[in-house]
């Protein structure tokens, strides 16, 4: 029975373990693509302003 008990605690332990993982590699990839995003907001350049033309019709 002790060893029962022992694989169900390995079990969750790798389980947590993974779950754990995937959590900090979600968090690393979030905060990294946000500094990704916080500098090319800062080497963009100034947005141009649009102006209509209108085709003259001889």
């Amino acid at each position: 029975m002790q060893d029962f008990f022992n694989l169900v605690m390995l079990v969750c332990a790798s389980l947590a373990s993974m779950g754990l993982g995937v959590f900090v590699a979600y968090a690393i990839f979030k905060g990294c693509f946000a500094m990704m995003r916080w500098h090319s907001d800062q080497n963009a350049p100034a947005p141009v302003k649009a102006s209509t033309e209108v085709a003259r019709v001889s």
